[in-house]
């Protein structure tokens, strides 16, 4: 597996959060290669429901149990801006929470953790194309956007 570049590579997606509330971001471990921040991701596989993909993912970054997945999960509409080719029907992004970062660790060989407070974290993901990333992150960590689904964008 690699870090993803372009917004459409995976459709599940992880904000993990300390219990500092910082969000765990993946940096490739050669800074200016040209890759930005990203969220932990992964590509459901055939007939793989998005939640298991997220568990899936999880799992390579921690021990199983370590890693508690929230109960908010976003769904994100196919980004306009992507490849029809290359386009998914909606990406989800799923709430996690670790009580230490020590106990995560990066999805993928050449990668690493970045922690960055939850407020800087839509300005560095950007180029994931989810609308309202910056509400729905302030949201879910106060508590204002209810258990379940909620569509971003």
């Amino acid at each position: 597996m690699y870090a993803p570049e372009r917004c459409c590579d995976r459709d599940v997606l992880l904000a993990c959060f300390d219990a500092a509330r910082r969000i765990a971001l993946i940096r490739p471990e050669a800074p200016g290669d040209g890759q930005r921040l990203s969220l932990p991701a992964t590509e459901r596989r055939t007939g793989e429901p998005y939640r298991r993909a997220a568990v899936r993912l999880a799992r390579t970054m921690t021990p199983a149990g370590v890693l508690r997945l929230g109960r908010v999960t976003g769904r994100i509409p196919a980004a306009a801006q992507c490849a029809p080719a290359r386009r998914r029907a909606e990406r989800r992004l799923f709430t996690a929470h670790v009580s230490s970062p020590d106990v995560l660790h990066a999805p993928w060989d050449g990668t690493q953790l970045a922690w960055l407070p939850h407020g800087d974290a839509a300005a560095q993901l950007a180029h994931l194309a989810i609308a309202d990333l910056d509400l729905f992150l302030q949201g879910y960590l106060q508590g204002w956007i209810p258990d379940g689904w909620i569509t971003l964008g």
